[in-house]
């Protein structure tokens, strides 16, 4: 592969949907500060006498050049890396710089924890597939717009289980949550009594639905530690702050705040549309307690 790489990926990438105006930005202007086109493999690959070589050459090479592999790093951008129980944003970044026009669908956004630089990956749509974008190009980035929206509705919908179960007298430690459509869930440290289950899933549910009607703001903000933890841990002890170092993002959803990383919904009247609620059943095994939650359950 071929590539390079500026100074300033010290500084590593701004995250422009950490802020609360920033959550709801699905556009935004970024300089390359390192760019990787991956090895040609498939490209330059022929097919042998037992391969299928049944397509046009022009079909055959604009279906290798389709899937020339890029990965950008940009000192900005409005685009969400997978992590904190969120999956990546999709989108397209392009680029009509100096140095030629480029179009590429971005398939996973990633972050480096140590440097901060997020990395864009993605598939070549339309540019020159054998030369990196220069550092220092200006590129146009658009987060996929219906995506994000559902994913943010999806990790939005999780918080709200967290207020629904502190509603329902339920005080048990949040300690994961999967954002992802496939099935999202959030679970707690705990444990519920088989015999109070079933009736604890109906009061969560009607909880829930209360919640989404109540139309409650989400809130964004970025606390100092010792106020975090003082914000978050106002009803119960829920979290544990002592891995926690720096200023902390704190969302509010449905009244209930938590350090958090992903994007949301401006309101919990937002989930009606989609018909977000709680799903049984309730689950309560070795001291974790796993609620599962879904669209078209209102």
């Amino acid at each position: 592969a071929s590539g390079t790489m500026a100074d300033q990926t010290k500084e590593g990438t701004e995250l422009i949907h950490l802020t609360y105006e920033g959550n709801f930005i699905l556009e935004c202007e970024s300089t390359v500060i390192g760019c990787k086109i991956a090895n040609k493999d498939d490209a330059d690959h022929q097919p042998s006498s037992s391969e299928d070589s049944s397509a046009a050459p022009e079909e055959a090479s604009s279906a290798a050049s389709s899937e020339v592999k890029v990965e950008l790093q940009l000192d900005r951008t409005a685009m969400h890396p997978q992590g904190g129980g969120q999956p990546t944003d999709i989108g397209v970044i392009s680029s009509d710089d100096a140095g030629g026009v480029a179009k590429i669908a971005i398939e996973r956004v990633t972050i480096d924890r140590e440097t901060n630089v997020v990395t864009h990956a993605g598939k070549m749509l339309l540019g020159d597939d054998e030369t990196p974008i220069a550092v220092g190009s200006k590129v146009h980035v658009a987060v996929d717009t219906e995506n994000r929206r559902l994913l943010s509705e999806c990790h939005t919908a999780g918080h709200v289980v967290d207020s629904a179960m502190s509603r329902c007298g339920q005080m048990l430690p949040p300690t994961k949550g999967y954002h992802f459509m496939d099935g999202p869930y959030v679970e707690y440290r705990g444990k519920i009594p088989p015999e109070e289950r079933e009736a604890l899933l109906e009061n969560l549910k009607s909880a829930f639905q209360d919640l989404v009607s109540e139309d409650i703001d989400t809130t964004i903000q970025t606390l100092p530690k010792d106020e975090a933890e003082k914000v978050c841990n106002n009803i119960a002890q829920n979290f544990d702050f002592s891995d926690y170092s720096g200023d902390i993002r704190v969302v509010s959803v449905a009244g209930f705040p938590c350090p958090c990383g992903g994007t949301h919904c401006k309101s919990t009247g937002d989930l009606k549309a989609r018909g977000w609620g709680i799903k049984g059943p309730i689950k309560s095994k070795k001291g974790v307690v796993r609620i599962r939650y879904g669209p078209d359950l209102a």
